[in-house]
């Protein structure tokens, strides 16, 4: 007597024919949360912020401090790092793509109104331009020679390259040193002197400035109040930037003239309030000549009398930031390492910082690759570099001697998507042609066992936005004129399954292991929304049968009551839906007019409300397929075998699973006695 139990379910295996599945894996798998073994509905996302934001969310980051939550976002492709440094009670982080690299903390970034960081610094430091003047005068000591530079150094704390050193002076060695010429801290604005159109060449603009003092290529400047030429009134990118002429170039093709006046103005500032100066000089000791700190001025001061003792400069510190530059304008993905070493990468190089201090990053510690770097991720003290070719990886302790080289690997897995990268515990993941590529102790396409690369194309993998979450690769991607989700788990058994979720941005949170999504220019925490179970379906295997046979009896075991804690939840969800929806229709804010801004967001007749979440848990529709065709539905209401019709026998049969409770298995036999079999 031909019967089958299925229990165990799994997702989908793309690359198997339908017939050749095992029992437990599916057709189609859609909102399924396979992860226990049971059918189960995923919970709803759960609003948890609504960014004032232009265009979609393409990058989010929460913070929080003292029980305050603090959410994040930009409509660029940003990546964050936090803060190595221990007892940052500042909580500062760091992040490119937002522009030149910049850095801000809790305070500042949160203070505004804006969903990205409201206030920021540009990262690092620039240094002072003017080399120092020195003159000694008086003293009847022994003659000696001495050489100045001085650095800035902000209110965090972070030192400067020196500036250019002085020419080396003679005096007696207990004279007054005299320092002058010491440049005040780089402005953050200024004035337009003049304006050239197409030059240096047609569709570019040279623009004269009162300073260019720390500006460089590629960062973002704005210009404004400018008569005349109104189209230079806007947010450009730096081309070039001309120390001596004081001229900066930017793409911009106009007919307008320029009739005079404007200003320019740094949209990430140098952090100068409360910036100071550090001087040092020339000491020789029998280890040689080496800068040692001398007074720390004030910011604005130009002058300093030197009367110190080379005694005292003898205890002093030796000047540590020789080599600490700034990161390129153009540096992009920045990350930390285990070791407390941010890196990062511009074009075909990889770049890092002196160990836990982020805004430092010698020219020296930059390695560079034989191939256009994509996107890099950090795996303990490892950096797994992707790029249009062979991914590499890097491993050490000191950003100098950053494992003595590059290690390339042999095989060519280009890198599709840098949104696509994901860490997980065992490595990190990344779309190639062949499929997701998982670089950790060894390395290997993850996925052939689920798709063949004409499937996995399929899925558009240029397209993939994702994050890791319980070690499970959790994506979204564009089919045609539609957006879904798609999720793989990798820990046990292969597994594969659809979500229906429109999302522009998916975010995981190292600190709580949450993950996020962002959909409709709203935040929402992923499955967070317990109350309020989503529609699943869950299409069988094809079985197939020697010889035709009717199964006569199905028996479903599922969970149709639900439990307190769900009950209460639901009714949680339904009563906080109506309040928000209420708040909307009280201010006016439901977004449903034809003639409304937000035209083309919602479909016709939507709105900004949400949904009603159902106060029940207890939906399960069955249907019985054979040869392709629809052949029996029931909604299943309890535990209870039911016929199935007879007049027919089929050598195929598949079923549908679709609704919201949590199914443990399926049998269907022959007959009512042949359920007690399978």
């Amino acid at each position: 007597m031909s019967a089958f139990r299925i229990s165990g379910f799994s997702g989908l295996v793309p690359r198997l024919a339908k017939h050749l599945l095992s029992s437990n894996q599916a057709q189609t798998a859609t909102n399924c949360n396979l992860a226990a073994g049971d059918l189960r509905p995923r919970n709803a996302p759960l609003l948890v912020f609504s960014p004032q934001i232009d265009g979609e969310i393409r990058s989010m980051f929460r913070m929080e401090k003292d029980g305050s939550e603090k959410w994040l976002a930009w409509s660029r492709d940003v990546d964050v790092a936090r803060s190595p440094v221990a007892g940052d009670t500042l909580q500062r982080f760091y992040y490119t793509g937002d522009g030149e690299p910049r850095t801000s903390n809790f305070e500042m970034a949160t203070a505004g109104a804006n969903a990205h960081s409201s206030a920021c610094y540009v990262l690092g430091v620039t240094p002072p331009v003017s080399e120092p003047l020195v003159s000694a005068s008086g003293g009847s000591g022994v003659a000696t020679s001495r050489a100045y530079v001085y650095t800035f150094v902000t209110q965090w704390g972070e030192e400067s390259q020196p500036s250019p050193a002085s020419i080396v002076t003679s005096g007696k060695i207990d004279a007054t040193w005299m320092i002058s010429n010491l440049d005040a801290a780089p402005p953050n604005s200024g004035a337009i002197t003049a304006v050239s159109r197409n030059s240096p060449v047609a569709g570019q603009m040279e623009i004269s400035l009162d300073t260019v003092f720390g500006l460089r290529a590629h960062e973002e400047i704005q210009f404004e109040s400018v008569s005349g030429m109104t189209d230079l009134n806007g947010r450009f990118i730096l081309m070039s930037v001309d120390p001596v002429t004081k001229k900066v170039a930017i793409s911009l093709s106009t007919d307008q003239l320029y009739a005079g006046g404007g200003r320019w103005e740094r949209q990430a500032p140098h952090n100068t309030g409360g910036m100071n100066k550090r001087i040092y000089r020339t000491l020789t000791t029998s280890s040689g000549t080496e800068y040692r700190y001398v007074a720390t001025l004030s910011g604005i001061t130009k002058n300093y009398s030197d009367t110190v003792p080379d005694t005292v400069i003898a205890l002093g510190e030796t000047l540590p930031s020789t080599n600490w530059e700034m990161p390129p304008a153009n540096m992009r993905g920045i990350v930390v390492l285990a070791n407390g070493i941010a890196a990062a990468f511009a074009g075909n190089e990889v770049l890092f910082s002196e160990p836990f201090k982020p805004y430092a990053w010698p020219t020296s510690y930059r390695q560079t690759y034989d191939q256009e770097i994509v996107a890099i991720a950090a795996m303990g003290t490892t950096l797994v570099g992707m790029t249009k070719g062979n991914p590499f990886t890097l491993t050490g302790v000191e950003p100098v001697t950053m494992g003595g080289g590059m290690e390339k690997l042999g095989v060519a897995w280009p890198c599709m998507s840098k949104r696509g990268v994901a860490n997980f515990a065992f490595g990190i993941g990344y779309p190639a042609p062949q499929g997701m590529v998982m670089i950790g102790t060894s390395s290997d396409i993850v996925t052939k066992d689920l798709f063949t690369q004409k499937e996995w194309s399929e899925l558009n993998p240029d397209t993939f936005i994702a994050t890791s979450a319980d070690n499970r690769y959790y994506c979204g991607y564009s089919a045609g004129d539609s957006s879904l989700m798609f999720v793989i788990d990798k820990a046990e058994d292969a597994s594969f399954t659809k979500i229906n979720q429109n999302i522009s941005c998916i975010w995981t949170d190292p600190i709580t292991g949450k993950l996020y999504i962002a959909t409709n220019k709203k935040i929402y925490e992923w499955e967070g929304d317990t109350g309020t179970k989503l529609f699943y379906e869950w299409k069988s295997k094809r079985f197939v049968t020697a010889s035709p046979v009717n199964y006569g009896a199905g028996k479903i075991d599922a969970d149709f009551k639900m439990t307190e804690e769900e009950r209460a939840a639901a009714q949680s969800s339904y009563k906080e839906t109506i309040a928000a929806n209420q708040t909307l229709i009280s201010s006016y804010s439901m977004d449903d007019g034809l003639a409304d801004t937000c035209l083309g967001e919602y479909e016709i007749g939507g709105d900004a409300t949400q949904d009603i979440p159902l106060l029940s848990i207890d939906s399960l529709q069955f249907q019985l397929w054979s040869d392709g065709v629809p052949k029996f539905t029931k909604q299943v209401k309890n535990n209870r075998a039911f016929r199935l019709p007879g007049g027919y026998k089929a050598d195929n049969v598949e079923f549908v699973l679709s609704g919201n409770v949590k199914v443990n298995s399926v049998v269907l036999a022959e007959t009512m006695d042949g359920l007690k079999q399978a």
